[in-house]
């Protein structure tokens, strides 16, 4: 009767002890991050999303307790990299830096080489972007209003930048063109405001409504001239750069965003975490600071909140996605 005591009471030890050291195990296993984040932005270096994006790296690096790495991976209207984020492991370490793309291509492109709704977490919204039209300060153009007439004096001879098919860029002009005759003009697509800057400096492109924080730097210095923001209120930090609504084109409102996704499946602890640390990043004193120089609203949400304006973005470009050149 001993015996079988004894037995018992050592199986049971044994198990206890198994018990325990599962226990002890799982938080390893199953510990976010385990190793350097990695988030992809599908554009080139300069623009919003990009600096976004390297702000955000920066501000995570130490909560996380893991380096977080950028990577370009520009192309195909943001959908390299948006690819190989959907295609990427569901663990958190890799990510995307979107922007308004995200809801424009699939009205864009007839085939995605992914499904934006089913093939990404959202994470959080990180902000939005307001516009600005700019020209080369070689330019003559002063005003909106003279930019307007200028185009219409000059017809054949005047040049927008974008920065390719679907972009804010573009999807702002035709906005414009639709409340605004302005007659024929000339498209030429860069793959990043960075790329588009040289020759708008230099007056080989006529004007551009670019993020206004891509081409902050250039206003301040001088080299170009800011005539109006897109938004129906004046930016904060720059406070003498008139509306479009001011500038006579009533109703005129034009802002992209930013955001983050992971791949889809990855678990929801993880997307969590994610989304806590960047909401305190985003609602941080350092953050605020340097989006308010570059023209940027921070702007974070819950993964859920993030995945109904998806839907309404999409839904809200749609028909005018149809009618672009």
């Amino acid at each position: 009767m001993a015996k079988n005591y004894t037995v018992r009471h050592v199986c049971r030890g044994l198990f206890a002890s198994l018990l325990a050291l599962c226990a002890g195990l799982a938080p390893a296993q199953s510990a976010f991050p385990s190793k350097p984040v990695r988030i992809i932005v599908p554009v080139t270096t300069g623009g919003p999303s990009d600096l976004v994006a390297r702000l955000l790296a920066r501000e995570l690096e130490g909560p996380l307790g893991k380096p977080v790495l950028i990577e370009n991976r520009a192309g195909a209207s943001q959908t390299v990299g948006a690819n190989a984020v959907a295609k990427a492991d569901p663990d958190g370490h890799t990510l995307l830096q979107a922007a308004a793309n995200m809801a424009i291509n699939p009205f864009l492109m007839s085939e995605l080489p992914y499904d934006t709704v089913k093939d990404f977490a959202p994470v959080s919204l990180t902000h939005l972007t307001p516009y600005v039209f700019v020209v080369s300060a070689q330019s003559p153009v002063t005003s909106l209003a003279e930019l307007f007439k200028f185009i219409r004096d000059n017809p054949g001879k005047i040049s927008y930048g974008t920065t390719g098919p679907g972009s804010p860029q573009q999807l702002a002009t035709l906005l414009l063109a639709q409340m605004v005759p302005l007659g024929d003009m000339t498209e030429v697509a860069y793959k990043g405001s960075s790329a588009a800057h040289p020759d708008l400096i230099a007056n080989r492109v006529t004007f551009m409504i670019d993020p206004l924080a891509a081409s902050a730097p250039h206003i301040k210095s001088g080299n170009l001239r800011a005539l109006a923001v897109t938004t129906p209120q004046r930016n904060a930090v720059y406070p003498t750069i008139p509306t479009a609504i001011e500038s006579g084109v009533a109703g005129y409102d034009f802002a992209s965003w930013g955001g983050l996704f992971a791949p889809a499946a990855t678990p929801r602890a993880v997307v969590l975490q994610l989304n806590t640390e960047v909401r305190k990043a985003l609602t941080g004193e350092v953050l605020k600071k340097r989006f308010d120089d570059m023209g940027l609203v921070a702007k974070p949400s819950t993964p859920e909140e993030f995945g109904a304006f998806l839907v309404s973005e999409m839904n809200r470009w749609k028909g005018l996605v149809k009618k672009a050149p």
